[in-house]
């Protein structure tokens, strides 16, 4: 059974019950208000009828010294059926158990006990024959007229009647106010609930794997909160999904690219092994075959070493300190300047940055990887630059005047194992894990490697520190290295 239904039935079930007591309450209270009214009635009827008995009784008895006749008392009592027949009021007058008048009914058998019953006391009881109510009031005369009864008996068929009569119209009125509140119910539960039904169907369908799913409920109740709350979690759970599936191809790409580039190497040592082992040839071949076999070795020693870096760098945490920038810089120049001269390169340092934080050893790295590319794509005889300077936030930046890349090339370029000029790397040595590692780098000190090139034109790499942790003074200090 579904929620709003089990409210439904709980709602209405307690509805039911509070105005069918409240009706029966109310139904009682107006029977036992015109029971109270005719009771009175009747008892003011009762002491009239019987004042006025025992007043003629007295005066017959002054006038002849002697108890009334039958015939006068059954005459004067006439005279009050009569007068009360209409209002459906009978009458029964005894003496000594003996009826001297009635016209009670036939079938009305009045069961009161008057014994002990004094002048002005009576015994009421409601009776019921044949399924008619009534009111019997019965008292003695009193005085010397103690032996004579009188009953009063009125029939309470009309207040019976009134009273069924109430008592259908508010069964009647009961059962349309429930049937109306139980369709205003069903729609007021229908729509207090709809934003459930919106929430368990995209529940549905991200449990299904559609991530992007979302939630639009313009209330600004605990449904709107709740629905906020979804989105956000729908968002963080989409978010490390896309996570998960990135670092799964990116996972996937790297064994890729890993298998193919050791084929390569494996393939060459494989073809001049053999071709030492079972060719009969001169030493200068023998020299130049060990050359090449060599060199491939050095190839998967560069590729390991780089992966062993690429890894170490992911998995730990830098050592923050508070560098002196040109000093930094001295320190790259002075390892690169070997490498460059090879090509009869120069490096041109400017430092206008007074300090940053960061992990020396880690931006020496860093910074060597982004030279060595900068000279892979440079002419003999260029010029690089290698500067540090603040401009919103700290930055270092390495920029040559190379080949350059365009814009597919620029976006892809710190994909591991990618390489702009196949040919090119693999002569050199490269693998393709030196802008990745930068990259890495650069994200453990909270700052973004940032990559501009145009085809014959150069590139510009630019890290650019904006975590927190860097200072705020770092002040713009013009000074060259």
């Amino acid at each position: 059974m579904k929620f709003w239904q089990k409210a439904f039935l709980g709602i209405l079930v307690v509805f039911i019950i509070a105005i069918n007591s409240c009706l029966y309450l109310t139904s009682n209270y107006s029977f036992s208000l015109n029971m109270r009214r005719d009771t009175d009635r009747s008892l003011g009827e009762y002491h009239f009828i019987i004042n006025g008995i025992s007043e003629t009784m007295n005066s017959i008895y002054y006038r002849d010294q002697t108890l009334p006749a039958p015939a006068s008392i059954a005459s004067l009592m006439r005279s009050y059926a009569d007068y009360y027949k209409q209002q459906n009021v009978f009458f029964e007058f005894k003496q000594s158990g003996a009826i001297l008048f009635t016209n009670i009914p036939s079938n009305f058998q009045a069961d009161l006990n008057t014994e002990g019953l004094t002048k002005n006391a009576y015994a009421l009881k409601v009776l019921q024959n044949n399924g008619i109510h009534y009111l019997s009031i019965t008292g003695n005369v009193g005085g010397q007229f103690s032996d004579y009864t009188f009953t009063y008996v009125r029939d309470l068929s009309e207040l019976y009647s009134a009273h069924a009569l109430l008592t259908r119209y508010l069964i009647t009125v009961s059962a349309l106010v429930e049937t109306v509140l139980a369709l205003v119910l069903v729609l007021l539960l229908r729509r207090l609930t709809h934003p459930i039904r919106i929430m368990q169907k995209a529940t549905r369908k991200i449990a299904g794997g559609v991530y992007n799913e979302r939630i639009c409920i313009p209330s600004k109740d605990e449904f709107h909160d709740l629905a906020e709350n979804f989105n956000q979690m729908a968002l963080s759970i989409q978010e490390k999904i896309n996570e998960l599936d990135k670092n799964a191809q990116d996972k996937q790409r790297l064994i890729d690219n890993l298998a193919h580039e050791l084929r390569t190497p494996l393939t060459a040592i494989r073809g001049y092994a053999e071709y030492l082992q079972s060719a009969n040839t001169s030493e200068q071949n023998r020299i130049k075959a060990t050359g090449h076999i060599i060199r491939e070795i050095d190839r998967m020693k560069n590729l390991a070493f780089k992966l062993l870096d690429l890894a170490l760098v992911r998995n730990s945490k830098p050592d923050l300190q508070e560098i002196v920038p040109s000093a930094l810089l001295t320190q790259v120049g002075a390892a690169s300047e070997p490498k460059l001269k090879e090509k009869g390169q120069r490096l041109a340092i400017h430092s206008s940055l007074k300090t940053l934080i960061g992990d020396s050893d880690l931006l020496q790295s860093l910074l060597l990887n982004l030279i060595d590319n900068a000279a892979k794509a440079s002419a003999e005889n260029s010029t690089i630059s290698l500067s540090a300077f603040f401009a919103a936030c700290p930055i270092l930046e390495v920029k040559d005047s190379g080949c350059g890349m365009d814009a597919e090339q620029t976006a892809l370029v710190c994909e591991p194992f990618y390489r702009v000029d196949k040919a090119r790397s693999r002569s050199s040595g490269g693998v393709g894990l030196g802008l990745s590692l930068c990259r890495e780098i650069a994200r453990l000190h909270g700052g973004e490697l940032r990559i501009s090139s145009y085809p014959g034109k150069g590139t510009t790499v630019q890290v650019l520190f904006t975590t927190p942790l860097q200072l705020p003074e770092n002040l713009l200090i013009p000074e060259d290295v």
